[in-house]
C-alpha cells in the first residue's frame, strides 16, 4: 500500500490535534531499547513503585480465578470492592460514600479521570488545571472538547496552590477545577488552610472539583493529606480520583475508583457503560483484600520512600542554579534550574539518558511553557540506585557549572 493511500484513510479526527505522545513514555521507549541492549539504566522517569504487590492481593486474585469468576461484573465494579473503597474513604479520609450508588471501580486512576470529563465537560466549557501538573489532564480535556486553562503556579513560592490566581481564572464558562494533592510533579501537599480557602473561592459559582488523591496515603514527616470531599461545602461538588498503583505498588493491575455524590457518580457511570464496561472482575477480590489487609505493607513502603526522599535531599540540595522543591507527599523531586547551567529540558533529558544512563522526565511534559528548564526525578527505586543515579545527575549539572565558570 502507498503511503499516500494510508494518508488517505488515515486522518485521525479533530479532536486528536492537540493530543501529543508522552514524553515521559519517549523517555521510557527509549530507555528500555538502551536496557535492552544490555546498559545499565537508572530510572527516574515512571512514576511506579518498585515493590511487589502484597501477596495478600495476589492470593485473593488467584483464588478468584480458581473459582472461575472470569466474566463480566456490574458496571460500577463488585459491590465487595466498592464497599472496601468505601470503607478505607471513611477510615482514611473522613468521607463518607455509599458504595451502591457513589463508587465506580475504574481501570486505574486514568480512567477515572476521563469518565469524569466525558460525564460533565464539552465544547464551550472551560477545566481549571494548576501547572505543573500530569499531562493526562489537558489530554484528556481537549478529548472531551472542552478547554484547558493552565493557572501557572510559582517556583519561588514551592508551586503551592495559588488561589487568588485560580479565582480569576473562574468565568461563566469553567465547568471544572482540578487539583492533585500530593502533586505530581512537585510532591506539594495542599493544606487544610488552603483546602478551605479553595472552597471559598469556589461557593459562589458552579465548578464542580476533581480532587485527584492517587498519591494521598503518601505524606512524609508533619504534612497532611486534607481531601476537599471532607469539607461539608465543598463534597457536593467533589468528585475523587483514587487508586491501588502508588500506595499499594499495583500499577499494573490498572485497578482505581471515582466517589462522590449519587449525582456526579451516575453520570459517569453512563459514560463507563459505553466505553470499558466494566473493571476485570478476578482483579477486584485481590484490590479488596489489599485495602482490607495490605495496609501494613503499604505503610512499610511508605516509610521507605521517606527514607529515600530525605537520602535524594540531601544529594540534591545545595547544587547551583538549581531548585528543588520541597517534597511533602508522592515520591518525586521536582528541580527548576537555571538556563545558564543547563540546556533545555528536553534536551538535557536526552543527555543525561545518553551520557549518565539516567532517564528522567522533561518539565515540559507537565507545563509545555514553564517548564522548559525542569525536570522530575521519581525516587521509587532501590535506595542505591537513586543514590548513584542522583549523583551523576549533580555530576551533569556541576560539570556544565564549572565549564562556563
Amino acid at each position: 500500500m502507498s503511503t499516500q493511500t494510508v494518508t488517505r484513510f488515515s486522518r485521525p479526527a479533530g479532536r486528536l490535534e492537540h493530543i501529543k505522545p508522552s514524553p515521559i513514555r519517549a523517555i521510557f521507549d527509549k530507555a528500555a531499547a538502551m536496557e535492552s541492549a544490555g546498559e545499565k539504566i537508572y530510572h527516574f522517569e515512571i512514576g511506579r513503585p518498585d515493590f511487589d504487590t502484597p501477596q495478600v492481593a495476589k492470593d485473593a486474585a488467584a483464588a478468584s480465578l480458581g473459582r472461575g469468576e472470569v466474566h463480566y461484573g456490574p458496571n460500577a465494579g463488585t459491590m465487595d470492592l466498592r464497599t472496601a473503597i468505601a470503607e478505607y474513604l471513611q477510615d482514611r479520609r473522613g468521607t463518607s460514600y455509599d458504595p451502591l450508588s457513589e463508587v465506580i471501580v475504574t481501570i486505574g486512576a486514568n480512567e477515572a479521570v476521563f469518565l469524569a470529563l466525558m460525564a460533565f465537560c464539552g465544547p464551550g466549557d472551560e477545566v481549571i488545571v494548576p501547572v505543573p501538573a500530569w499531562a493526562h489532564y489537558q489530554s484528556c480535556i481537549r478529548l472531551a472538547g472542552a478547554t484547558p486553562v493552565p493557572v501557572m503556579l510559582d517556583a519561588a513560592d514551592n508551586f503551592r496552590l495559588d488561589l487568588e490566581a485560580i479565582g480569576a481564572a473562574i468565568t461563566e464558562r469553567t465547568k471544572m477545577v482540578i487539583i492533585c494533592t500530593p502533586n505530581n510533579p512537585t510532591g506539594g501537599v495542599a493544606t487544610a488552610e488552603e483546602i478551605n480557602q479553595l472552597a471559598a473561592v469556589l461557593e459562589p459559582t458552579d465548578a464542580l472539583l476533581m480532587s485527584d488523591e492517587i498519591y494521598a496515603d503518601l505524606v512524609y514527616e508533619d504534612a497532611r493529606h486534607q481531601s476537599p470531599a471532607a469539607v461539608s461545602s465543598l463534597r457536593e461538588r467533589t468528585l475523587v480520583i483514587g487508586g491501588f498503583a502508588k500506595a499499594f505498588a499495583m500499577d499494573g493491575w490498572r485497578l482505581g475508583w471515582l466517589a462522590g455524590p449519587r449525582e456526579l457518580i451516575t453520570p459517569a457511570l453512563r459514560v463507563r457503560q459505553y466505553t470499558t464496561v466494566c473493571a476485570p472482575t478476578f482483579l477486584q477480590p485481590g484490590a479488596a483484600a489489599a485495602l482490607r489487609e495490605a495496609r501494613g505493607d503499604a505503610e512499610a513502603m511508605r516509610r521507605e520512600f521517606e527514607v529515600r526522599r530525605q537520602a535524594g535531599l540531601q544529594i540534591l540540595h545545595g547544587i547551583p542554579g538549581v531548585t528543588v522543591s520541597q517534597p511533602d507527599g508522592a515520591f518525586y523531586f521536582y528541580l527548576t534550574y537555571s538556563p545558564e547551567i543547563a540546556e533545555p529540558a528536553e534536551q538535557l533529558a536526552l543527555r543525561l539518558l545518553e551520557e549518565q544512563h539516567v532517564a528522567v522526565v522533561p518539565g515540559t511534559a507537565f507545563d509545555p511553557d514553564g517548564g522548559t528548564h525542569a525536570i522530575r526525578i521519581s525516587y521509587a527505586c532501590h535506595i542505591d540506585d537513586l543514590i548513584e543515579g542522583l549523583n551523576r545527575v549533580v555530576h551533569t549539572f556541576t560539570k556544565t557549572t564549572t565549564k562556563e565558570a
